[in-house]
C-alpha cells in the first residue's frame, strides 16, 4: 500500500484521512465525495465530517460510512501509519515550553509556571505579527483559550476575551510582569484562619447543628462573636471554601441528615453482582402509571361508591437477571388481592417459583390469604425476603424510571414524571396536559382503555433489545423476554397446574357422589367424572377441597388438606331431547361404573383368597399336632399355638392383665 506522508494523520486525538487517499482507496468518485462533503459542512449529514489543514481536506475516519470504510484498511493498521499533526496553537505552546520559557526564568526567579505563561503570551504575540491576525476576530484567541483550558496552564485566563486583552496589552509594549503574575501572593488570609482553633470550633458547631445554615448566615454569626471576643473574623469566601473542603465535609457529613442525597459519598456501599440465572430472584413493587387520568366508579375509604377521576396503578413482578416483568396487575391502590394476582400471573408465565422473592410490607401483607401463599412458597423452598427500604429492591425501583423515560414517553397520553422531578424533560406542558384531558373526556377514556395503553407500554419494553436504548447494556442485543427464555434456570422450583390452582385458584369444599363431583360456579352447574377407583373408594362422601382455574373450568384438582388427590376432567350433562341430543355423558359414566365394578370384584376376590389361605393353614396345624413326636419340636409348637389362638377366638376369650401372670 503506497501512502504519502501526510495522507494519514492523528489530529486532536482522532484519525483523519486526506481526500486524495480516500479517492484512491475507498472506491468512490470525486463527484460523490464533493456532494457528501458539502452536506457535512452544511450540517445536514453526520457522515464525512472534515477539516481543512494547509489547503488539504481531511476526513474523520470515524464518520466515514461503513460502505466506504469496508474498502479501507482497519483502524489499527491506519493508526500505525498516522503522522501526528499539531495545530498552530499546539505548535505555539510547544515552542513556548521547549525554547522560550528559559528566557523568562530569571525574570520570575525560576518559577517555571509563571515563566511558561509569559512565554505563551510572547509566542502568541509573535504569531499575530507574523500572520497578521486581527485583534477584532476571535477565532485565534478562542482556540488558544481552549488549549489553555485543555492543558490546564496556570496564571493564564481561560476565556478568549481575557486572553486577547493580555496579548493585546503585551503587543502595545506593556511589561510582561504586569500581565503575568501570581495572584494573592503574600496574602496569608487563608492560612491565618486555618490555624485558628476558636474560629474552626465555632464553624463546626454551626455546621453540625443540622440547621443547614448558609455561608453568609454563618459569616454574620462568626463576625459578631469575633467582635465580642476582640479577634479577627474570616470573610464569607473563606467560610464558603471551608464548608466545601473535603475534610470539613467528612467531619460534618450528618449536616443534611442521614441518607440524604448530599451525603451519599459517606454512606457505606458494598459492590454487588446481579443475578446469574433467570429465576434466581424476583422483585415485586407497585407505582402509579404516568398516563392521563380517567373517570371511574370506585369504593372510597368510607366504603361508599363514588365517581371521580382516578389514575391507574400497576403492581409488577420482575425477574432480576433478565429484567422481564413476568406478571402485573392493574388497580387503584395496592392491596393483598392485587399483589396475589400479579404473583399468580408471574408464576403461570414462568412455570416455576424463584429461588428468592423480595417484597415489602404492602397493605394487606398480614391477611390470611397472603400468609397462606407465603407459607406455601417457603415450604416449596423459595427464600422470602422482606425489603424494609426502597434500596432493598433497587432493581425494580430503577426499572420504573426506565419505563417512564424510554417507553411511557412514547405514549401520547403520558403526562410526565413525578411532581418533584426538576429535569427539563420531566413534564409536558400545562397546555398539552389540558388538551389530553379534553381528548380523554371526549372519547370516554376509561379503566379498560388505560389498561390497554399500559399493556402496550409494558409489551414494548418486553420485546425491545437493551442495546436500542441502554448505554450500560449496549452490547446486549436480546430483549428481556429473549434473555429469560434463553437463560438456564437451575435454582427454581417447578410448579404444576394443580399446584398453581391450589395456590392461586378458586377453592370450594365438595364431596364425591355417584362417581362424580357436582358443583356450582357463578350459578352454573358443572360435573366432573372421577375415574380413579382408589379415590372413589377412599373419598366418596368425604369433604375435599376442589381447586380450579377460573379461566379454564375443563379440569378440577382435588386436595385432601394439603395432600394432592388428583385432577379430573369435566363431563357435559347428557341432552336427551331435541335436535342437539347428546348422550355421550351416559356412556362415559357407564364406563366409569364398569371400571369401578371390576375393581371392586378384584379387591373382594383378593380378600377371599387370603381368607382361604388362612383356613388351609389352620387345617394343616391340626394335622401337625396329631403327628406328635414325628415332627420337629418347633413345628409342633407353632401348630399348637395356632390351634389355641383359633379356639380362643371361637370361644370369645378375653385376655385381661391378671390372666397374663
Amino acid at each position: 500500500m503506497n501512502v504519502n506522508t501526510g495522507d494519514i494523520i492523528s489530529y486532536k486525538s482522532s484519525l483523519y484521512l486526506s481526500q486524495e487517499y480516500i479517492l484512491d482507496h475507498a472506491g468512490i468518485s470525486a463527484g460523490y465525495l464533493r456532494v457528501a462533503k458539502s452536506r457535512a459542512n452544511k450540517g445536514t449529514s453526520e457522515s464525512w465530517q472534515n477539516v481543512e489543514l494547509h489547503n488539504t481536506s481531511y476526513f474523520k475516519y470515524a464518520n466515514i460510512p461503513a460502505s466506504s470504510k469496508c474498502n479501507l484498511p482497519t483502524r489499527d493498521n491506519l493508526q500505525m501509519l498516522a503522522v501526528r499533526y499539531d495545530t498552530d496553537i499546539v505548535s505555539l505552546i510547544n515552542t513556548a515550553k521547549e525554547d522560550t520559557t528559559k528566557d523568562f526564568l530569571g525574570l520570575y526567579k525560576n518559577d517555571e509556571d509563571l515563566a511558561l505563561a509569559a512565554a505563551i503570551i510572547h509566542e502568541a504575540n509573535k504569531y499575530i505579527i507574523n500572520n497578521k491576525v486581527s485583534f477584532a476576530k476571535s477565532a485565534f484567541f478562542d482556540e488558544l483559550a481552549d488549549e489553555i483550558k485543555l492543558q490546564d496552564l496556570k496564571h493564564l485566563p481561560k476565556t478568549w476575551r481575557n486572553v486577547r486583552d493580555k496579548v493585546q496589552e503585551y503587543h502595545n509594549t506593556s511589561k510582561i510582569t504586569d500581565l503575568v503574575f501570581a495572584k494573592n501572593k503574600g496574602n496569608n488570609h487563608r492560612t491565618k484562619f486555618a490555624n485558628d482553633e476558636t474560629i474552626k470550633a465555632w464553624l463546626i458547631t454551626f455546621i453540625e447543628s443540622q440547621k443547614n445554615y448558609s455561608a453568609a448566615f454563618i459569616h454574620r454569626k462568626v463576625k459578631r462573636m469575633s467582635l465580642q471576643s476582640g479577634i479577627d473574623h474570616p470573610s464569607v469566601r473563606w467560610i464558603s471554601n471551608f464548608l466545601a473542603d473535603p475534610e470539613t465535609q467528612y467531619l460534618t457529613q450528618q449536616r443534611y441528615g442521614s441518607n440524604s442525597r448530599f451525603n451519599r459519598k459517606y454512606i457505606p456501599s458494598i459492590p454487588t453482582k446481579t443475578a446469574v440465572f433467570a429465576g434466581d430472584c424476583w422483585q415485586i413493587d407497585g407505582t402509579r402509571v404516568n398516563i392521563i387520568d380517567h373517570k371511574a366508579t370506585y369504593i372510597n375509604k368510607q366504603g361508599k361508591k363514588v365517581t371521580g377521576q382516578k389514575f391507574l396503578y400497576i403492581i409488577a413482578v420482575r425477574d432480576v437477571m433478565s429484567g422481564m416483568p413476568l406478571g402485573w396487575e392493574y388497580c387503584y391502590e395496592e392491596t393483598a388481592d392485587a399483589v396475589i394476582n400479579a404473583l399468580a400471573m408471574a408464576v403461570r408465565t414462568a412455570g416455576y417459583l424463584p429461588y428468592e422473592f423480595v417484597y415489602d410490607r404492602f397493605p394487606g401483607h398480614n391477611t390470611t390469604e397472603w400468609q397462606t401463599i407465603e407459607t406455601y412458597m417457603r415450604a416449596k423452598g423459595t427464600r422470602m425476603t422482606i425489603a424494609y427500604k426502597a434500596d432493598g429492591k433497587a432493581n425494580i425501583e430503577r426499572w420504573w424510571g426506565t419505563l417512564q423515560d424510554v417507553f411511557m414517553m412514547d405514549s401520547d397520553l403520558y403526562y410526565g414524571q413525578g411532581i418533584k422531578s426538576t429535569r427539563r424533560h420531566a413534564h409536558r406542558s400545562k397546555e398539552y396536559v389540558q388538551s389530553m384531558r379534553q381528548w380523554a373526556n371526549k372519547n370516554h377514556f376509561n379503566y379498560d382503555d388505560a389498561c390497554k395503553e399500559t399493556d402496550k407500554i409494558v409489551n414494548s419494553y418486553l420485546n425491545t433489545p437493551f442495546s436500542e436504548y441502554s448505554t450500560k447494556f449496549k452490547s446486549i442485543d436480546q430483549s428481556p423476554m429473549e434473555l429469560h427464555e434463553e437463560s438456564d434456570k437451575p435454582n427454581t422450583y417447578p410448579i404444576t397446574d394443580h399446584d398453581w390452582c391450589f395456590l392461586f385458584g378458586l377453592n370450594k369444599q365438595v364431596s364425591i357422589f355417584n362417581y362424580m363431583i357436582h358443583t356450582q360456579i357463578d350459578n352454573a352447574h358443572y360435573y366432573y367424572g372421577i375415574d380413579d377407583c382408589d379415590v372413589i373408594a377412599k373419598y366418596t362422601g368425604v369433604k375435599l377441597t376442589n381447586c380450579f382455574d377460573y379461566e379454564n373450568l375443563d379440569t378440577v384438582h382435588l386436595y385432601d388438606g394439603d395432600e394432592y388427590v388428583g385432577s379430573f376432567a369435566g363431563i357435559e350433562p347428557a341432552q336427551q331431547f331435541g335436535p342437539d341430543r347428546d348422550m355421550r355423558a351416559v356412556g362415559r359414566l357407564k364406563s366409569i361404573a364398569t371400571k369401578v365394578d371390576t375393581d371392586r370384584k378384584a379387591k373382594r376376590a383378593k380378600i377371599k383368597d387370603t381368607e382361604l389361605d388362612v383356613a388351609i393353614q389352620h387345617e394343616a396345624s391340626e394335622v401337625n399336632m396329631m403327628q406328635g413326636g414325628i415332627l420337629p419340636k418347633h413345628t409342633y409348637e407353632d401348630s399348637e399355638s395356632a390351634f389355641l389362638l383359633e379356639e380362643w377366638d371361637e370361644g370369645d376369650v378375653v385376655i385381661t392383665a391378671k390372666h397374663q401372670y
